[in-house]
């Protein structure tokens, strides 16, 4: 074993004592715990027994989701500016930035999805139900499903959440596109990050802001193969349509076979 591999299984070590730790801590909140049972017990029907997961890389441009009309589909963040979100309906829509929460990303980005598809359900993290911002959307009965809080050292990020919500859905096929796992680089030479463009607020890191962000994608990187590892042991296909990209540890279809 090499130097590397060695300080790659230290840092699992620390940063399994940290999630551990984390997770307790979550786990003494009653108000939390009792909302997580409630969703344990809340069951969507999955034509197939598929979901499409949506993520927002700049691939999205080469490909035609038309395809995917009729089926159970997931976006996430800016999704909804895609020219087709309306066309398509997707039944759910996930969030788990804190950008949403400390004002960067408006809340009433909600209202904008409403309008484009509005049987949607948002997907968030359980520590977000108490928050003003959503009390509203909460009292007119806007449909939400509460994640259990990542832990500190999941790099998975939202997309991450969305395969644990299919997970906890027990789908036992998980389709995914506009995922690259470049993203970083796309910042780090400012140019387009995503199909809709570059994220603004992104624009403006600084280097010491960057230097978190590789450390991050590095760990991204390794969760994801750990995450395949666990999901084929499961029994669970988690597959990539993504026109290109870096991630290796799913397998691949062409979009186009969807439709096919």
């Amino acid at each position: 074993m090499g130097f590397w591999d060695l300080m790659i299984q230290k840092d699992d070590l620390i940063c399994s004592i940290i999630n551990s730790a984390f997770k307790l801590i979550h786990k003494l909140n009653i108000k939390e715990q009792n909302l997580l049972r409630k969703m344990a017990n809340r069951k969507f029907d999955f034509a197939h027994n598929e979901i499409f997961i949506v993520l927002n890389s700049p691939s999205l441009q080469r490909q035609d989701l038309s395809v995917l009309q009729g089926k159970t589909l997931m976006f996430v963040n800016r999704g909804f500016y895609h020219p087709l979100y309306k066309e398509l309906q997707p039944r759910f829509h996930t969030f788990i930035d804190p950008k949403m929460l400390n004002g960067k990303w408006p809340v009433t980005w909600l209202d904008e999805i409403l309008e484009l598809s509005p049987n949607v359900t948002f997907i968030m993290p359980v520590t977000w139900a108490s928050k003003k911002q959503f009390r509203p959307y909460i009292e007119r009965g806007v449909s939400f499903y509460w994640m259990p809080i990542q832990a500190v050292c999941d790099c998975l990020g939202v997309a991450g959440e969305c395969f644990q919500f299919a997970i906890k859905q027990n789908i036992p096929t998980i389709y995914f596109t506009g995922f690259e796992a470049s993203g970083i680089a796309y910042e780090l030479i400012k140019t387009t990050s995503h199909f809709y463009g570059a994220n603004e607020e992104n624009l403006k890191k600084s280097t010491k802001d960057q230097v978190i962000d590789l450390l991050m994608h590095s760990r991204h990187l390794h969760d994801l193969n750990r995450f395949a590892k666990m999901s084929k042991a499961k029994g669970i296909s988690v597959i990539n349509l993504t026109e290109g990209g870096l991630l290796d540890m799913f397998p691949r279809m062409n979009l186009k076979e969807i439709g096919v």
